[in-house]
């Protein structure tokens, strides 16, 4: 039931829109904070935020093969653009698909869900070694980045 409601999410976002997103907020310092406590919680020693494939983390080993099913062409035109947008996509699939099987793994996919509401509201967001770009909103360095977020305050996202 999980996959069945993180697909149905993602089929909800409006793939066409021109990722024009101008409200400031908090979507990647959430996305960091929440990562950084899911390493602190399982222990596991932190990567870059751009490589942090937490079904992979978890244990899962099966991949994200048959995902491709559910992408629409609007979404794949988006991918092809933004491998940092594809990734996270793919990620939060697998957790869902992760979590049918084993349940304690539904708890983290609150980690990606700050960069899927974003591009549910219309944004943008690129990664790469260097940092973590929210376009129109701000950037954040990785360099130190789980000491900076790991004892960092929460910020509502839910207000957009």
């Amino acid at each position: 039931m999980t996959l069945e409601a993180a697909v149905s999410k993602i089929n909800n976002i409006n793939w066409k829109n021109e990722r024009r997103f101008t409200k400031g907020s908090y979507f990647g310092y959430e996305y960091l904070r929440r990562l950084s406590q899911f390493y602190k919680m399982n222990q596991i020693r932190p990567k870059s935020p751009a490589f942090s494939n937490i079904p992979y983390l978890l244990g899962d080993t099966e991949g994200d093969s048959e995902f491709s099913t559910f992408y629409n062409k609007d979404m794949l035109m988006v991918f092809e653009n933004n491998q940092s947008i594809k990734n996270i996509v793919v990620w939060y699939l697998q957790l869902a698909k992760y979590a049918d099987k084993c349940p304690d793994g539904s708890q983290f996919l609150s980690v990606y869900e700050p960069l899927i509401n974003l591009l549910e509201c219309g944004g943008e967001f690129f990664m790469n070694n260097a940092g973590l770009e929210i376009k129109n909103e701000g950037y954040y360095p990785f360099n130190n980045w789980f000491e900076r977020f790991v004892d960092a305050e929460p910020h509502d996202i839910n207000y957009l």
